[in-house]
């Protein structure tokens, strides 16, 4: 929607595909041309035609199982193509957003879009194949095929955390894990760099996030003593084997020229809570 919002601030025509009711009347309001369906399905691509510069598909798992994860990602992606197809018009611009999720690394090191996904979860590795149907559709419907990989998504509209802290409810997991985070503005202007770029830039995978490399627990402390409350408890800190990495986000700096307003969570997070 803030990607929407910001693209009709250009002038353009945008159209939006959900398959929320609540976010059907919000883009509406917003002035969208708007359907509602299920993207891994057929029945929206009569609904939705027309020749279009940009297809930004930014679907969210219908739900949290490997079919959910299938149909909204893998076979979703494959419909966005067909649908393409369809309307017999290459884009300038297909952009798949994904998620730094596919980097299984727990050592703390450094990543960037070419380290190694192997070993992911199987709802990782679903990701990753919905990334490659992207990346390796035909030039015919896609003159730059991009994927992006956010990191964890806050501000506006994504207050789990601070809502958590408030409650004083515990955290899960280990304080020392690394947590990359991105927030929602910046993801937006991510991926509008990309749709603005020269026809010359290349597409690719790129990582977006605010390159801090904060842990869970320097968050959670600072969150807890910026709105007033005791900091959280940690637990199962000795049981939690998760994904543990720095996120390098470089690459799209260097080919987009993008830099993220908020560049640390402290920035981000006042940014937010000021406007509460």
């Amino acid at each position: 929607m803030e990607l929407a919002r910001r693209c009709m601030e250009l002038g353009w025509s945008v159209s939006a595909l959900t398959r929320n009711p609540q976010k059907v009347a919000e883009a509406k309001d917003l002035g969208l041309h708007t359907v509602q369906g299920n993207l891994h399905e057929s029945g929206w691509w009569d609904e939705l035609p027309g020749n279009f510069d940009h297809v930004v598909n930014c679907v969210g798992a219908a739900s949290p199982s490997i079919d959910g994860y299938r149909d909204s990602y893998l076979k979703g992606m494959h419909s966005v193509l067909g649908w393409i197809k369809q309307n017999g018009s290459r884009v300038n611009n297909l952009v798949f957003t994904s998620s730094s999720s596919v980097y299984p690394q727990t050592d703390g090191s450094l990543v960037n879009e070419k380290s190694d996904t192997s070993g992911v979860s199987e709802r990782g590795q679903i990701l990753v194949n919905a990334e490659q149907a992207c990346l390796h559709a035909s030039a015919e419907l896609a003159k730059r095929r991009s994927v992006i990989r956010f990191s964890g998504l806050y501000g506006p509209g994504r207050h789990l955390l601070v809502d958590k802290i408030r409650r004083g409810d515990p955290m899960s997991g280990c304080p020392q894990r690394i947590l990359n985070l991105i927030h929602r503005d910046d993801a937006a202007t991510a991926l509008l760099a990309i749709l603005e770029a020269e026809d010359l830039v290349d597409g690719g995978i790129f990582n977006a996030c605010d390159g801090q490399h904060a842990t869970r627990g320097e968050i959670a402390n600072w969150v807890a003593d910026r709105v007033g409350v005791q900091a959280p408890e940690f637990i199962g800190a000795s049981e939690d084997h998760g994904p543990n990495r720095r996120v390098e986000n470089s690459k799209i700096k260097k080919v987009f020229g993008w830099v993220p307003q908020f560049s640390d969570f402290q920035t981000g997070y006042e940014d937010f809570l000021a406007s509460e």
